[in-house]
């Protein structure tokens, strides 16, 4: 899969470097950019780094718990959701825990093996951490929208009620009352 952004960089790249007059400057270019952006991406999946973003992720979600715990009505699915989030947070401490382990490890195989662990662990916990978030968010919009039907339904029989007083809740239970009367 290729992506056009990509594409489009390094061509931009390519052309600039096209214009350095020939000598070792382009190639030297190249290595320093080379070198830039796997030094990037090396670092931006370092453990360390990972655990960074994935604490950040629990601020975020403790927040959204925080706050669909004062507008849902669905207590159930919210602790449930609520176990979810405990879970993965305790896997986290616990992949950190083993993270701090490989560093007195001695063998080289051992420490590959161990970080090659901690690192796929890290990527289904990330995942995790998005659909609890996702899945939250996605409950505290159907409150939201749940409130709003409410409030357009209440605005609706308002409306109905100044328009037409015997179409609406208070004038039917009078009219209703009113009629009882007639028959007894």
């Amino acid at each position: 899969m290729c992506d056009t952004s990509h594409i489009l960089q390094s061509s931009t790249w390519l052309w600039t470097l096209s214009l350095i007059p020939n000598s070792i400057l382009p190639y030297l270019v190249l290595g320093v950019m080379s070198t830039s952006i796997v030094t990037y991406a090396l670092g931006h999946s370092l453990p360390s780094a990972r655990l960074d973003r994935l604490n950040e992720v629990f601020t975020v979600v403790e927040e959204l718990l925080n706050h669909a715990k004062k507008c849902m009505r669905d207590y159930l699915v919210l602790a449930e959701t609520e176990t979810r989030f405990l879970r993965t947070k305790l896997a986290v401490s616990k992949l950190h825990s083993r993270l701090l382990e490989t560093r007195n490890m001695r063998g080289w195989k051992d420490y590959l093996h161990n970080m090659i662990a901690i690192l796929r662990g890290l990527a289904m916990l990330e995942c995790e951490m998005q659909d609890i978030r996702t899945s939250l968010l996605v409950l505290i919009e159907a409150a939201h929208q749940r409130k709003l039907t409410q409030d357009i339904h209440e605005s609706q029989e308002i409306v109905d009620g100044a328009l037409h007083p015997q179409y609406s809740s208070c004038g039917r239970a009078h009219s209703e009352c009113t009629a009882a009367n007639y028959e007894v």
